[in-house]
């Protein structure tokens, strides 16, 4: 990604930090915070429902506002990060998730509970976006750079892994509020670390771009309601509100269109969206999403009905293929400075493809083989993150970066949840489990297509770059 940028950028050229391992680890505390308790609150929802006396119907909007909070808001985020700066962005973003995780701890009674999920999600939104782009901005160089993006990608991994397991002990010794208010204290350290540590953005001499209010209001409007209809036909069948709502979004993605095109300053620039390494990325990042999704949802399922496991079982099993791409991604990075994010990436899920054909043609067979392969399959995954988000972030234009963390994000929310509404309706219309497998090996396949095929050959980052600036750490 070699387009030239906008002088009206308010990032300031790129920096490196004097702190380099400290910074990282703010960085990677940054994303661990606002993912925790993603999968953390799953454990407590039963706990939640006797206390509150919930329904199921009721209780599922304790995870579902989380959701759509963070997928909703992302472009947003991206935006005001490019916009804001990144230090003030992750500071703010980690204030929210902290008054949420509050709050939500703190609830007597639904609403302030909801409420509090609402926050938690939006400073997800806010942080991602942030975090991604401060590991571009603060380290341009290599090896660097790769480094504290499988740094971030581990703290990202690490997060669920431990919000899934940590999150059951808490809530059995000391109770479900303690899932939440166990971050506080560590989100309070976290935002005076994030101050000190984190160099400040400058705008460039030109000016400052103003926020596209209208394509923010009508881009968030679209995601919110293409992820919510997309879930609700994932729970309920194709009915009129899940339909509804993805008809909507279709709708609201026509006048975002419309109104990007005659506005000065975008929402998201059409230069990034014609760039050919973040189209191959984010394509393979939905492809790789969907195999996510089959490995994960449809792979609890299957375990439930065809192994006789229970849920609690099923999350045994699977664990070891959440840690397995934890521990792959620990030597992404050098893989990357050696063999090109291309290769590597499209390697990566070469194998996760095979390994999910190996699960589908092994469907009903020995649960010791189906677990096995799955391990492998997580093996495989763990370079995936950390050779997109290198790409299509890294290389992104240095007043673009948040945007294009942002538009990066957004397709793993968007395809996860298309992904798994379509996986389900498969279920339920009667299609094998070994069949939608190998829909997922499939869409994993076409993933290293749009790598080979759109993604230019080398490294897209491969210009000189400008001299960095050092800048010490405050």
């Amino acid at each position: 990604m070699r387009q030239a940028t906008s002088g009206r950028s308010a990032t300031p050229a790129p920096a490196v930090v004097t702190h380099r391992w400290p910074t990282a680890l703010v960085l990677a505390s940054a994303m661990f915070l606002v993912l925790f308790d993603s999968l953390a609150v799953a454990t407590a929802l039963p706990r939640i429902g006797d206390e509150f006396r919930l329904g199921p119907a009721r209780l599922q909007w304790v995870v579902t506002l989380y959701s759509l909070s963070i997928g909703g808001l992302l472009l947003l985020g991206g935006r005001l990060c490019d916009l804001w700066g990144r230090r003030r962005l992750i500071v703010v973003s980690l204030a929210l998730a902290t008054v949420g995780s509050a709050l939500a701890g703190l609830a007597t009674a639904l609403f302030p509970l909801l409420l509090g999920r609402v926050l938690q999600g939006a400073g997800a939104a806010l942080a991602i976006p942030a975090t991604l782009a401060s590991a571009a901005t603060f380290f341009p160089d290599e090896p660097w750079r790769s480094r504290v993006f499988a740094v971030v990608a581990a703290a990202a991994n690490t997060a669920g892994l431990a919000g899934a397991i940590v999150g059951g002990l808490i809530t059995s010794h000391l109770g479900w509020r303690w899932v939440f208010l166990a971050t506080v204290p560590v989100g309070l350290v976290a935002m005076v670390a994030a101050r000190l540590l984190l160099p400040a953005s400058r705008p460039e001499p030109g000016g400052r771009q103003r926020l596209d209010l209208a394509g923010a209001v009508l881009a968030t409007g679209m995601l919110l309601a293409l992820i919510f209809g997309a879930n609700r036909i994932a729970e309920s069948g194709p009915d009129p509100v899940g339909l509804g709502a993805v008809a909507a979004s279709l709708v609201l993605l026509f006048l975002l269109v419309s109104v990007e095109r005659r506005v000065a300053d975008p929402l998201v620039r059409p230069s990034l969206l014609r760039s050919r390494p973040l189209v191959a990325g984010c394509l393979a990042f939905a492809a790789h999403s969907a195999a996510y999704a089959v490995v994960v949802v449809v792979g609890s399922l299957y375990l439930q009905e065809i192994h006789g496991l229970s849920p609690a079982g099923a999350g045994l099993v699977l664990a070891p293929v959440l840690l397995g791409a934890l521990v792959s991604a620990a030597p992404a990075g050098a893989l990357i400075r050696r063999f090109g994010a291309r290769r590597v990436v499209a390697v990566a899920l070469g194998l996760c493809a095979v390994t999910l054909a190996l699960v589908a043609v092994s469907a009903g067979g020995p649960l010791i083989l189906v677990t096995a392969i799955l391990v492998a399959w997580g093996l495989s995954a763990g370079p995936i993150y950390v050779g997109l988000t290198r790409v299509c972030v890294g290389d992104a234009p240095p007043g673009d970066q948040g945007t294009a963390s942002a538009v990066f994000e957004s397709t793993t929310h968007v395809a996860g949840a298309i992904s798994v509404a379509v996986f389900l309706t498969l279920l339920a219309a009667g299609v094998g489990y070994g069949v939608v497998q190998f829909v997922g090996a499939v869409a994993g396949g076409l993933g290293v297509l749009a790598l080979l095929l759109i993604m230019p050959a080398g490294e897209p980052g491969a210009a000189p770059s400008p001299a960095p600036q050092r800048v010490a750490a405050r």
